[in-house]
């Protein structure tokens, strides 16, 4: 073995010596143990909840805003949820279930089963351009106070997205071969 294999060998031994060391010393099962979730976490969450709230209540009550009121007050009754869940969870971190953090909802696949590809990106174009719809009505009320900047990069980043999707109806076939390939990638990983 080389010198260099056998100096990382060393090094790689002294982690995992150190690692089981504390784990022994604590007493504590590092791959068990309960982790809390950080309070600026948190904080992060409330924050973009309590800004998509403010964006939802401009977007019902401005006229110029068309965005299905059904599925805008839908929406909003599970950021409440989560705002719940999360108050109740910085309440009492030990023994209330930890809270998903996570914004981007998985998507069923079910629900575009019978869609071609081409449906499926004009669904995807027409709920970005409610999206604008929506930072628009938030632009323009009084009583929505989320900074402008992040308006300004949440437009920017469903302004890209919209590029890309109108290219790809322009070019179906390229786009989709391109998915399907990296859909076959995936898969052989």
């Amino acid at each position: 073995m080389s010198t260099i294999g056998s100096g990382l060998m060393t090094a790689l031994m002294m982690v995992v010596s150190s690692v089981f060391g504390v784990v022994a010393i604590d007493g504590v099962d590092a791959f068990t143990e309960e982790r809390f979730v950080p309070q600026e976490k948190l904080d992060r969450a409330i924050m973009h909840i309590t800004d998509d709230l403010m964006m939802i209540d401009a977007c019902l009550v401005s006229e110029e805003c068309t965005v299905d009121s059904m599925e805008l007050n839908e929406k909003k009754t599970k950021l409440l949820d989560k705002l719940e869940q999360i108050d109740a969870y910085i309440l009492n971190p030990s023994e209330v279930e930890k809270p998903l953090l996570h914004k981007h909802k998985k998507m069923d696949k079910n629900e575009f089963e019978d869609l071609t590809y081409e449906e499926h990106l004009s669904n995807k174009i027409v709920k970005l351009n409610d999206k604008i719809m929506i930072i628009d009505a938030c632009q323009a009320s009084e009583d929505c106070t989320v900074d402008e900047d992040i308006l300004t990069k949440k437009e920017f980043r469903i302004n890209m997205d919209l590029e890309k999707l109108n290219f790809c109806i322009e070019n179906i076939e390229e786009c989709e071969s391109h998915k399907k390939d990296s859909k076959h990638k995936k898969h052989r990983k």
